[in-house]
């Protein structure tokens, strides 16, 4: 038995080269149609939102409630979809530079609902600038 495994093993290990020459090559997968301006705005935009909201659920001053509702938003969600819905909010308010990362994590984060939209007034910082010490408040 054990002289018919050897001779069928290497019956086999003869004949499969030739069988896979004589295999048709597979065909060439056609080219992909070059990406018009705006789609490839939109799979420019896609990459900083995946790379942003990768970086945001790690990092540490991020909540956690935030980095639930990100990381469902991108479970739910394509990331082609979340890109045209944050590119229809970027053209929509032009005062917003599309061009910097930050605005576009923003804007996603807002059209994913995990943060709420600001308005010009909500824009300050969180924190105030320390007040100068005056002599009346002393």
């Amino acid at each position: 038995m054990r002289k018919f495994t050897i001779f069928m093993s290497a019956t086999l290990t003869a004949t499969v080269p030739a069988i896979a020459q004589d295999a048709a090559p597979a065909p060439a997968a056609p080219a992909a149609a070059p990406l018009s301006a705006s789609e490839q705005a939109d799979v420019d935009r896609g990459g900083v939102i995946f790379g942003s909201f990768s970086q945001a659920v790690r990092s540490d001053q991020i909540s956690d409630q935030e980095k639930n509702a990100l990381f469902g938003c991108m479970y739910d969600n394509s990331v082609k979809s979340i890109s045209e819905k944050t590119g229809e909010v970027l053209a929509a308010n032009p005062q917003i530079d599309a061009t910097k990362p930050e605005n576009i994590f923003n804007v996603a984060a807002v059209v994913c609902g995990a943060r709420k939209a600001q308005s010009a007034e909500d824009a300050a910082p969180a924190t105030p600038a320390p007040e100068a010490a005056t002599p009346e408040s002393r």
